[in-house]
């Protein structure tokens, strides 16, 4: 019916980019946290509500999908989102933070292992778990955070993707009291009056 760009996954993918680049900076997640990222999901359906206005003249279509995004798309959101933010603040429970102390202390206790291991007899298959500990040990808090990191994102592109059957249902369901033909844009016609 209209171009990708004003179909709801597109429009809800371009909603959440805009609060996903605000959220970060936002201290401990509470109500005034919520209230100030919906004015900002108004302000990024206001930027494609303007320029789906230039494409197409249509409110029934616009104010159905704008209440999918504030009845499906935000809820869902915000629940994700303070549920990652809560874990960001926690720095995602990581010991000491992932700082170098630990970092080191990941690498000390590799270093033990294999002396142990080295030192008594134990099956070879325990032989290369410390060596894989000492190498990877620095990194453990970076791969402890990518893990959440990505997570969110598939999350995230989840909520993206089901908003294709709500889609859907927009274009399924027209209210009765609803014209059948939107309004058009100006110098556009139908196309049987082209005929």
């Amino acid at each position: 019916m209209y171009p990708e760009r004003f179909r709801l996954p597109q429009v809800t993918e371009h909603v959440l980019a805009w609060l996903e680049r605000r959220r970060p900076g936002f201290g401990e997640w509470s109500d005034e946290v919520e209230a100030q990222l919906l004015a900002e999901a108004r302000l990024a359906l206001a930027d494609v509500a303007h320029r789906f206005s230039e494409v197409a003249v249509d409110p029934g279509y616009w104010e159905r999908l704008e209440r999918g995004v504030f009845t499906v798309v935000l809820p869902r959101y915000f629940q994700l989102a303070r549920e990652h933010h809560a874990l960001q603040r926690r720095k995602y429970g990581l010991w000491r933070g992932g700082d170098l102390l630990s970092r080191a202390a990941y690498t000390g206790a590799g270093i033990a292992a294999a002396v142990t291991i080295a030192l008594t007899r134990v099956p070879d298959w325990f032989e290369p778990l410390p060596f894989a500990f000492i190498l990877f040990g620095p990194f453990l808090p970076d791969m402890q955070e990518s893990f959440f990191q990505r997570r969110y994102r598939r999350q995230l592109a989840t909520l993206v993707r089901d908003m294709g059957v709500e889609q859907r249902q927009l274009e399924a369901y027209r209210p009765l009291d609803e014209p059948l033909r939107p309004e058009l844009g100006p110098g556009e016609t139908h196309s049987k009056e082209k005929a």
